[in-house]
């Protein structure tokens, strides 16, 4: 069994044959095919043609060569369009220094929000490099890329690019180049890097190996590339074959929008989904986040009281609840952990119903920033389910809210006001809280913000105290 983890079935190439593609796919022992879109108007086609065949999968990104024609590189738009059904990555994305069909600057800033998206959506990332190593590892390091991971595609960079990814957290995944007469070199890379960070690909309808070359390259062809790579480090294709499809189902999971295992494996039962202060049970259920607040701990040290809160993956409705376990006696069952809990809101409201159910309260703390996230204003659906907000506002202006924040997605602090405008029609209690003690934030303008302009309380919060 194969998994070809990288093709583009929404070309024209295929477009008369698609079906006769899958079947001798099928036929060749690869049960798994990712297409990859590389403009965000095709992710609905995606989206329906992956439902309509079983193993397919799909992702969607801004080829670095589309960056100047892309009518909307925002995060914004990113996060729209990887919010469809069966999305499991974010991209192509990347960088292209070897044609530049697009500014550099263009194509790095691209990337830049490609990778704060991923992070945002807890999905791996689709990674694009020719001729840009210098470039790719520094913005990656810069946009801190090894929190969501994902895959260098097409790998035919140096070693040095390989061993600084592999140490990153990333995936490397080889094509029908590696199959080429003159491609002795990577092949001696390829059989270095760990096996448990290899995937294979097509590329197709790009880049036939041999014995194909000359021909349209498509996913029945990814044998090839496995034979290849056993090859190359000495060993059988069943071994390449099972690694690199447990490899792939790993990183790009199937069974929902977002991953619920470790990137790197392991017992995903030591993560902790539910922590005790007080008298309150806290439910930490996402690692994603739209902002990258400077005083927020989990950049250095994500530890509150004893427990550390550092996820791998986004955790099931299903896995909360079962660590939460029953709620009698605690005040309240709080939503909040590592990230943002609305970013997961299907799971939210499926955890906050048991909790209802089982006569216990439910306390949100949040960024504000859902109906920003979602596109569409989602207060109504925490009635009768929600019981009191806190909702971070932060700051008295934008400009101030921006410098301590850093949000991913414009307009943020005014989505934050309306946010707690709308909210307080469905959630019986909704608070606004501000930190003290952060330079340039006026507590007072603050105050009168929250209580007169949108009726709502205010919390004072400590400057480096959490918890």
């Amino acid at each position: 069994m194969l998994a070809d983890s990288h093709c583009h079935l929404d070309f024209p190439d295929f477009g008369e044959d698609l079906s006769a593609v899958l079947q001798r796919a099928r036929e060749a022992g690869v049960a798994w095919i990712h297409t990859i879109g590389t403009r965000l108007e095709q992710a609905p086609y995606l989206s329906r043609l992956c439902a309509e065949h079983s193993g397919l999968r799909w992702s969607i990104g801004i080829h670095p060569h589309e960056a100047a024609q892309a009518p909307d590189a925002s995060v914004e738009a990113i996060l729209a369009a990887a919010s469809l059904p069966g999305v499991v990555g974010v991209g192509e994305t990347g960088l292209d220094f070897h044609y530049d069909f697009s500014p550099r600057e263009q194509q790095e800033a691209v990337f830049r929000h490609h990778i704060r998206a991923a992070f945002a959506r807890g999905l791996p990332l689709i990674i694009h490099t020719r001729e840009a190593e210098e470039a790719t590892m520094r913005i990656l390091e810069e946009e801190q890329g090894w929190r969501c991971g994902g895959v260098i595609h097409c790998f035919t960079g140096s070693p040095e690019l390989a061993h600084w990814a592999v140490a990153q957290g990333f995936h490397l995944s080889f094509s029908g180049v590696i199959t080429f007469k003159n491609a002795e070199p990577l092949r001696r890379l390829a059989a270095e890097i760990p096996l448990d960070r290899l995937l294979v690909e097509t590329d197709s309808p790009y880049l036939a190996p041999i014995p194909k070359r000359g021909k349209r390259n498509e996913p029945a062809f990814v044998v090839h590339v496995a034979q290849a790579l056993a090859e190359a480090r000495g060993t059988t294709l069943e071994e390449v074959a099972q690694a690199t499809t447990a490899n792939f189902l790993r990183l790009f999971s199937g069974q929902s929008s977002l991953r619920e295992e470790p990137l790197e494996g392991g017992d995903s039962r030591c993560e902790t989904l539910a922590y005790v202060i007080g008298r309150n049970l806290y439910l930490n259920i996402s690692r994603g986040c739209t902002l990258h607040c400077a005083f927020c701990p989990k950049w250095t040290a994500p530890v509150v009281h004893q427990y550390d809160l550092t996820l791998a993956g986004n955790p099931s409705a299903r896995r909360v609840i079962e660590a939460m376990g029953e709620i009698a006696g605690y005040d309240e069952v709080v939503f909040c952990g590592y990230g943002e809990p609305t970013l997961r809101l299907e799971v939210l409201l499926e955890v906050a119903r048991e909790v209802k159910r089982q006569g216990g309260r439910v306390r949100l703390n949040t960024d504000g920033l859902a109906n920003r996230v979602h596109r569409r204003d989602v207060t109504p659906q925490f009635a009768g389910l929600v019981d009191a907000i806190s909702v971070s506002l932060n700051a008295q202006d934008e400009e101030t809210y921006n410098r301590h924040c850093q949000p991913a997605l414009k307009g943020s602090y005014p989505a934050v006001r309306e946010f707690l405008r709308l909210v307080k029609a469905h959630v019986p209690e909704v608070t606004a809280s501000v930190i003290e003690g952060l330079p340039g934030v006026d507590v007072a303008a603050c105050r009168r913000i929250a209580e007169e302009e949108l009726g709502v309380r205010l919390r004072v919060r400590t400057l480096d105290r959490v918890g």
